[in-house]
């Protein structure tokens, strides 16, 4: 089992990389929503995934490579599947987007897979991953925030790539959010501080994958 640090663990205390007089000095614990607790329900639907490891673990390899393909953090992968679909590659959502990451049909395209192929739980990880690096990108460049690697992304920035995954990526640069978009957001980081999201079956591909400290690649980088 791979073990990854909580987004909770890293609210408190100014965050290194943040330059003074940089736009995301001003944001800096601007966050989406404050650091949530589990509520009951939550803790049961958390206790009724983790009864079904084949359900819950079954895409871990998947997402290690993906995730090694676009230097992310894989626990983050794991938790916005969790939320999207809770590992229903044949999930429909009203609007039409669909498979694990609940990914638009135009947005798959735009990254190479076909939307027929988003059922497909390698197709559908692929262009769920492919956008996360997108948002990480752009904001990357919003918040200049040069060199450093999407898993050391600060809180804030995290929080608002969730957000945008959800709503668009105005989102990015939003000081309110909807409801709707806070709920997600909250639901996100709630999977990734439970259990669920460890990466219990990453297989061979951990093997490759470099430790969160370590330096990724060029493609793993904020900007």
């Amino acid at each position: 089992m791979v073990a990854a640090p909580r987004l909770s663990d890293l609210y408190a205390g100014a965050h290194p990389i943040l330059a003074p007089g940089s736009a995301a000095t001003h944001l800096h614990q601007q966050l989406v929503v404050p650091v949530p607790m589990q509520t009951a329900a939550y803790r049961h639907t958390f206790r009724t995934l983790l009864a079904n490891p084949s359900k819950t673990d079954r895409y871990d390899e998947l997402i290690f490579k993906y995730a090694l393909r676009d230097g992310l953090d894989a626990r983050l992968l794991k938790s916005i599947m969790a939320a999207e679909s809770e590992f229903d590659p044949s999930a429909v959502s009203p609007a039409g987007a669909r498979g694990l990451m609940q990914v638009m049909p135009r947005t798959a395209a735009h990254f190479g897979v076909s939307p027929s192929r988003l059922r497909d739980p390698e197709g559908g990880i692929r262009a769920g991953a492919g956008y996360v690096r997108e948002l990480f990108r752009t904001a990357s460049r919003e918040y200049h925030l040069k060199g450093v690697r999407y898993t050391d992304a600060p809180p804030w920035l995290v929080q608002r790539v969730i957000a945008a995954y959800h709503s668009g990526p105005k989102a990015l640069r939003s000081r309110r959010w909807y409801a709707s978009t806070r709920a997600y957001v909250r639901k996100v980081v709630l999977y990734y501080d439970s259990n669920v999201t460890d990466l219990r079956r990453p297989l061979a591909a951990t093997r490759a994958l470099p430790a969160f400290a370590e330096t990724l690649s060029s493609s793993g980088t904020l900007y």
